[in-house]
């Protein structure tokens, strides 16, 4: 088992915050929020991280030499692709593997193994169309709706069983040709979705307050003030 890390964003709607510093290494409670996520995998036994990088590539540098089985691959075309090319810089990786958004910011330790590919979910508090996974009577995710309905949506955090994983490998190329990358909407979250009825999938919904998506300013300097408050 190990973990894939996507950190190449430009992460522009942070304006100045992110001229010289990652979103995905912003301090939150003092701590960088990509080494809290490190720790989290570490503690549950995942060692083996990649982590995904783009932006800012050397920023990461550092990280390496601070968690032993950390490694850095660097998407050169982070500013002219989508997120499809950098996932493909980790595809021969991807293996029994949980799939995390850099800027996700964990406030607890969700990091056990489930015993099947699954989207982890939570309602959200924020309106606007999401993208939520809905399950069949046997709890296997059958389609994703983007919706604005209160219904439990993806959170930045996936694990794709060995099985699954070799699947979507096995149509990965499909999805690389120039006019797709170059689709500023594109996900590498669009390969699975594409192929859900060939997959096992399920869901596990999360708390609230167990984890956040730092996408803005205002997330960011809500997430403090929550993480802020909970140390009092």
């Amino acid at each position: 088992m190990n973990a894939l890390i996507m950190a190449a964003g430009l992460g522009s709607r942070f304006k100045e915050m992110t001229k010289t510093k990652h979103k995905a290494l912003l301090p939150i409670a003092g701590t960088p929020n990509l080494e809290r996520t490190i720790r989290f995998l570490n503690e549950s036994g995942i060692d083996e991280i990649h982590i995904l990088t783009g932006y800012l590539a050397e920023s990461f540098a550092y990280l390496p030499q601070m968690f032993p089985g950390v490694v850095l691959h660097n998407n050169p075309d982070f500013a002219k692709y989508n997120n499809i090319y950098t996932f493909y810089q980790g595809l021969p990786y991807f293996n029994d593997s949980f799939v995390i958004d850099g800027d996700t910011v964990f406030a607890k330790n969700i990091f056990q193994k489930p015993a099947q590919s699954t989207y982890f979910t939570m309602v959200r508090q924020e309106d606007g169309a999401e993208w939520c996974p809905i399950s069949d009577a046997q709890g296997k995710v059958v389609e994703m709706k983007i919706t604005a309905e209160k219904l439990p949506a993806m959170t930045g955090v996936t694990f794709w069983s060995k099985e699954d994983a070799e699947k979507i490998k096995a149509v990965f190329s499909d999805y690389l040709k120039e006019n797709l990358l170059l689709n500023s909407k594109g996900y590498w979250d669009d390969i699975p979705v594409a192929m859900l009825t060939e997959l096992s999938v399920t869901t596990t919904q999360l708390p609230q307050d167990s984890i956040y998506e730092m996408d803005t300013q205002e997330n960011y300097y809500f997430i403090e003030e929550k993480f802020r408050q909970n140390k009092k």
